[in-house]
């Protein structure tokens, strides 16, 4: 989700080479760069199969004309990454950067892979893939209502910055022990 204060900035974004995880199933699932052009429907269709008592602080939209508008978004001013199983997207994680070399982060994972360590995967790669690209940190929001996530984000080394109605997380990448 982007701050209100922050205004996106353009990146030249390296490569992200696609890796095939297992999840707690035992189900291969490929992580790989999202590719507008390509993926855009695939994306969307997974935002309208989404249930709504998964959405955290009004997002995804709702209805498809919302979805076209946040996906097209998120692609035109930053970098995506989605779980894909069986040419299905179940998974999408995306990061938008500031202007201070740090990444608002947002991730979904699709509640028919929830609960799998899919999530936890594709957040590991990712804070990779940012140390790589130089960024200084990864911001993040959640409810504060949302305790599984906020467990989650702890786990991997994120720190509550703003525990008001929402979760401000943030994930220093400069710290040596990272």
């Amino acid at each position: 989700m982007i701050m209100a204060s922050e205004e996106p900035v353009q990146f030249n974004f390296p490569d992200f080479k696609p890796v095939v995880v297992k999840d707690r199933k035992g189900e291969e699932i490929l992580i790989r760069q999202y590719i507008h052009e390509q993926d855009r429907e695939k994306l969307i269709e997974m935002y309208e199969t989404y249930d709504p008592d998964y959405r955290c602080l009004g997002l995804p939209p709702i209805s498809r004309k919302a979805i076209e508008n946040w996906i097209d978004y998120l692609a035109e001013n930053g970098f995506a990454i989605v779980a894909e199983k069986d040419g299905r997207i179940v998974g999408h994680l995306v990061i938008v950067p500031t202007e201070d070399m740090k990444v608002d982060l947002t991730i979904f994972i699709h509640q028919d892979y929830q609960n799998r360590g899919l999530g936890q995967e594709m957040m590991r790669l990712i804070i990779d893939y940012c140390k790589k690209a130089g960024f200084k940190g990864i911001m993040l929001v959640t409810e504060r209502s949302n305790a599984r996530a906020i467990h989650v984000y702890k786990k991997m080394g994120f720190k509550i910055v703003a525990p008001y109605h929402e979760c401000d997380m943030y994930l220093d990448l400069t710290e040596q022990n990272q």
